[in-house]
């Protein structure tokens, strides 16, 4: 069963144990880990953010897992975050959930496996992409994350149910405009959006 995931609750909690568990993997596998531990803009950095998104995946689903690591970035970015690490750090976010997708096929009892088990096999899936120049792994990096659609049509408003039946790669082709819908119109039930038709708020598209 998915775990919920209260963001103000559990982020702070969250982000430590990821933080040791890349600390751990880095003395197993030898990555660049940077002074004094600073996993920032470097390897680790890269570890961090595709590890995470994978373990947000398996524990919270994979849709709770986006929006999730979407807001940490929009937070990053509001306080002034270089457009390169967001670059970066989105990019590997995208690895995370493709390894995570990959796991699942490859290991049909994944989610009975230990914990521990489980990481361990998430942890070495995302060295091995790293290690095949998979993952971006400093902000000078020229490839651009561009998992965005541009074929929305205007107005488009996407229900909780409409979300809820996206597929992965949908869902992280329509990600960043479910994310602005977040951030003005909310996310409404299909009765809800029906209504506001009526009401002559929204049109409907289908």
């Amino acid at each position: 069963m998915m775990q919920n995931f209260d963001y103000n609750k559990d982020i702070e909690r969250f982000t430590k144990e990821m933080l040791k568990d890349t600390q751990k993997y880095q003395k197993q596998y030898g990555f660049n880990i940077g002074v004094n531990n600073n996993a920032h803009n470097n390897e680790a950095d890269a570890f961090r953010h595709a590890y995470m998104q994978s373990i947000l995946a398996l524990r919270y689903g994979t849709i709770i897992a986006k929006i999730v690591s979407n807001n940490h970035e929009n937070q990053g970015n509001t306080n002034g975050q270089d457009p390169k690490e967001a670059n970066m750090d989105m990019w590997n976010n995208h690895q995370g959930q493709e390894i995570y997708d990959e796991i699942c096929k490859e290991y049909p009892n994944f989610k009975n496996l230990s914990e521990e088990h489980r990481k361990d096999i998430i942890a070495r899936k995302v060295v091995q992409r790293m290690k095949s120049g998979k993952l971006i792994t400093t902000p000078n990096d020229k490839r651009k994350y561009t998992g965005f659609a541009t074929d929305i049509p205007d107005g488009k408003i996407f229900t909780a149910e409409e979300i809820g039946k996206l597929s992965t790669d949908e869902f992280s082709k329509y990600e960043n405009y479910i994310d602005n819908q977040l951030e003005t119109y909310g996310v409404p039930r299909n009765y809800q959006a029906q209504q506001d038709v009526v009401n002559g708020v929204l049109i409907w598209v289908d």
